[in-house]
């Protein structure tokens, strides 16, 4: 499983810090506006107070090439993997995966009802000492501070 994340990272060009990644079937933005959808799953993830905003990276894979349940190109799947750091506790990454499930439910509330999707979010811990994190964000904007 790490090569797999490894590579993933590698060809996105991210390094292995906290990030959430939302992963979708192409069919999915012709019915919600993905921008609007990766708002929404950025702000559930920085409300909780253990993820600093300034810290805070989401990004949308669209996937083209897919098979969901049946095979039925109706058939719809958003996949949400949040990578955080593990030393939050156990309680801290459940809660952030219950925010981000939430509000990915209420956001698809009504495509879910009317269309076939399936929906996962997981939150993997990441272990601190195994990552270097370099971040000039906060050097650049006062509201960080």
């Amino acid at each position: 499983m790490l090569h797999t994340w490894s590579l993933l990272w590698e060809r996105i060009g991210g390094a292995l810090m906290p990030h959430v990644l939302v992963e979708y079937s192409a069919n999915l933005k012709e019915h919600v506006e993905i921008g609007d959808l990766l708002r929404c799953i950025h702000d559930a993830a920085g409300s909780h107070a253990t993820v600093p905003l300034a810290g805070l990276r989401t990004r949308a894979l669209e996937r083209n090439e897919y098979l969901i349940a049946n095979g039925n190109n109706k058939n719809l799947f958003l996949a949400v993997v949040a990578r955080l750091n593990g030393d939050r506790g156990a309680d801290s990454l459940i809660e952030v995966r219950d925010l981000i499930s939430d509000a990915c439910r209420v956001f698809l509330s009504e495509l879910s009802a009317s269309h076939p999707l399936a929906l996962s979010v997981e939150v993997q811990p990441i272990d601190s000492s195994m990552r270097i994190n370099q971040n000039s964000i906060r050097d650049h904007y006062e509201e960080f501070e």
